[in-house]
Protein backbone atom coordinates (compact mmCIF):
# COMPACT_ATOMS: atom_id res chain seq x y z
CA UNK A 1 0.00 0.00 0.00
CA UNK A 2 2.59 2.29 -0.83
CA UNK A 3 1.47 5.56 -2.39
CA UNK A 4 2.70 7.14 -5.36
CA UNK A 5 4.60 10.23 -4.43
CA UNK A 6 3.66 11.94 -7.77
CA UNK A 7 -0.18 11.46 -7.24
CA UNK A 8 0.36 12.96 -3.45
CA UNK A 9 2.26 15.75 -5.41
CA UNK A 10 -0.74 16.24 -7.90
CA UNK A 11 -3.60 16.27 -5.09
CA UNK A 12 -1.51 18.97 -3.26
CA UNK A 13 -1.72 21.37 -6.46
CA UNK A 14 -5.22 20.56 -6.80
CA UNK A 15 -6.34 21.06 -3.28
CA UNK A 16 -4.16 24.55 -3.35
CA UNK A 17 -5.86 25.35 -7.35
CA UNK A 18 -9.13 24.87 -5.27
CA UNK A 19 -8.36 27.17 -2.00
CA UNK A 20 -7.43 29.80 -4.34
CA UNK A 21 -10.47 29.62 -6.16
CA UNK A 22 -12.26 29.64 -3.29
CA UNK A 23 -10.28 32.62 -1.89
CA UNK A 24 -11.09 34.29 -5.32
CA UNK A 25 -14.70 33.86 -5.76
CA UNK A 26 -15.31 34.54 -1.90
CA UNK A 27 -13.14 37.06 -0.80
CA UNK A 28 -11.42 39.18 -3.76
CA UNK A 29 -13.92 39.13 -6.33
CA UNK A 30 -16.40 40.67 -3.71
CA UNK A 31 -13.75 43.47 -2.80
CA UNK A 32 -13.20 44.29 -6.56
CA UNK A 33 -16.87 44.63 -7.10
CA UNK A 34 -17.55 47.02 -4.87
CA UNK A 35 -14.37 48.62 -5.15
CA UNK A 36 -15.73 49.15 -8.53
CA UNK A 37 -19.03 50.37 -7.78
CA UNK A 38 -17.44 52.84 -5.50
CA UNK A 39 -14.75 54.26 -8.23
CA UNK A 40 -17.89 54.31 -10.93
CA UNK A 41 -19.78 56.31 -8.19
CA UNK A 42 -16.89 58.42 -7.28
CA UNK A 43 -16.40 59.04 -10.93
CA UNK A 44 -20.09 59.81 -11.83
CA UNK A 45 -19.94 62.56 -9.19
CA UNK A 46 -16.79 64.30 -9.93
CA UNK A 47 -17.95 64.40 -13.53
CA UNK A 48 -21.63 66.05 -12.67
CA UNK A 49 -21.19 69.56 -12.26
CA UNK A 50 -25.40 70.21 -11.66
CA UNK A 51 -26.60 70.04 -7.62
CA UNK A 52 -29.60 67.75 -8.54
CA UNK A 53 -27.14 65.16 -10.22
CA UNK A 54 -24.96 64.64 -7.69
CA UNK A 55 -27.73 64.40 -4.83
CA UNK A 56 -29.19 61.77 -7.00
CA UNK A 57 -26.10 60.21 -7.05
CA UNK A 58 -25.48 60.36 -3.47
CA UNK A 59 -28.74 58.76 -3.11
CA UNK A 60 -28.13 56.09 -5.22
CA UNK A 61 -24.83 55.24 -3.60
CA UNK A 62 -26.41 55.44 -0.02
CA UNK A 63 -28.83 52.65 -1.38
CA UNK A 64 -25.90 50.78 -3.16
CA UNK A 65 -23.48 50.87 -0.32
CA UNK A 66 -25.44 51.40 2.82
CA UNK A 67 -29.42 50.32 2.67
CA UNK A 68 -28.73 47.02 0.41
CA UNK A 69 -26.26 45.76 2.80
CA UNK A 70 -27.95 46.24 5.63
CA UNK A 71 -31.48 44.99 4.31
CA UNK A 72 -29.45 41.46 3.32
CA UNK A 73 -27.74 41.66 6.88
CA UNK A 74 -31.05 41.83 8.43
CA UNK A 75 -33.17 39.78 6.28
CA UNK A 76 -31.78 36.54 8.12
CA UNK A 77 -33.06 37.88 11.40
CA UNK A 78 -36.78 39.04 9.64
CA UNK A 79 -37.10 35.47 8.66
CA UNK A 80 -36.17 34.32 11.84
CA UNK A 81 -38.71 36.81 13.82
CA UNK A 82 -41.22 35.16 11.25
CA UNK A 83 -40.67 32.03 12.39
CA UNK A 84 -40.93 32.76 15.90
CA UNK A 85 -44.21 34.33 15.42
CA UNK A 86 -45.42 31.16 13.86
CA UNK A 87 -44.57 29.03 16.62
CA UNK A 88 -45.73 31.10 19.08
CA UNK A 89 -49.06 31.30 17.86
CA UNK A 90 -49.04 27.46 17.48
CA UNK A 91 -47.69 26.90 21.31
CA UNK A 92 -50.35 29.46 22.72
CA UNK A 93 -52.84 26.90 20.96
CA UNK A 94 -51.49 24.25 23.05
CA UNK A 95 -50.66 26.52 26.37
CA UNK A 96 -54.63 27.35 26.53
CA UNK A 97 -55.84 24.61 28.53
CA UNK A 98 -53.38 23.98 30.82
CA UNK A 99 -53.36 28.03 31.20
CA UNK A 100 -57.30 28.02 31.83
CA UNK A 101 -56.73 24.65 34.56
CA UNK A 102 -54.10 27.12 36.27
CA UNK A 103 -56.36 29.84 36.15
CA UNK A 104 -59.35 27.53 37.69
CA UNK A 105 -56.88 26.06 40.37
CA UNK A 106 -55.91 29.75 41.69
CA UNK A 107 -59.46 31.08 41.62
CA UNK A 108 -60.36 27.92 44.06
CA UNK A 109 -56.92 28.50 46.06
CA UNK A 110 -57.89 32.34 46.79
CA UNK A 111 -61.52 31.45 47.56
CA UNK A 112 -60.11 28.74 50.26
CA UNK A 113 -57.44 31.31 51.70
CA UNK A 114 -60.53 34.26 51.87
CA UNK A 115 -62.51 31.66 53.87
CA UNK A 116 -59.76 30.83 56.37
CA UNK A 117 -58.81 34.66 56.55
CA UNK A 118 -62.81 34.84 57.60
CA UNK A 119 -62.30 32.28 60.19
CA UNK A 120 -59.19 34.06 61.90
CA UNK A 121 -60.44 37.08 62.04
CA UNK A 122 -63.47 35.80 63.87
CA UNK A 123 -61.45 33.97 65.97
CA UNK A 124 -59.35 37.47 66.51
CA UNK A 125 -62.76 38.98 67.55
CA UNK A 126 -63.96 36.81 69.65
CA UNK A 127 -61.03 36.33 71.69
CA UNK A 128 -60.58 40.24 71.73
CA UNK A 129 -64.27 40.25 72.67
CA UNK A 130 -62.98 37.38 76.19
CA UNK A 131 -59.94 39.39 76.43
CA UNK A 132 -62.05 42.89 77.28
CA UNK A 133 -62.46 43.09 80.34
CA UNK A 134 -59.25 42.16 81.64
CA UNK A 135 -57.63 44.77 79.86
CA UNK A 136 -60.18 46.82 81.42
CA UNK A 137 -58.57 45.77 84.92
CA UNK A 138 -55.33 46.29 84.11
CA UNK A 139 -55.99 49.91 83.03
CA UNK A 140 -57.42 50.32 86.36
CA UNK A 141 -53.92 51.13 87.46
CA UNK A 142 -51.99 53.25 84.90
CA UNK A 143 -51.95 56.91 85.23
CA UNK A 144 -54.44 58.84 83.72
CA UNK A 145 -53.99 60.72 80.17
CA UNK A 146 -54.68 64.33 81.35
CA UNK A 147 -51.90 63.71 84.09
CA UNK A 148 -49.32 62.01 82.22
CA UNK A 149 -49.89 64.96 79.20
CA UNK A 150 -48.99 67.20 82.13
CA UNK A 151 -46.08 65.34 83.30
CA UNK A 152 -44.96 65.24 80.01
CA UNK A 153 -45.15 69.00 79.63
CA UNK A 154 -43.22 69.96 82.78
Amino acid sequence: MSRDPAQGEERRRELERLQRRRLWLGVLLPFLVALGICAAILGTTLSLRQPMQVTLMADSALTVLALIPISLCLFPIVLLSLAMVALASRWQARTRSPLRRLESWTAALEQNVEVWLRGADERVLNWAVKVAPIRQLLGAFDQPVAEAQEEVDE
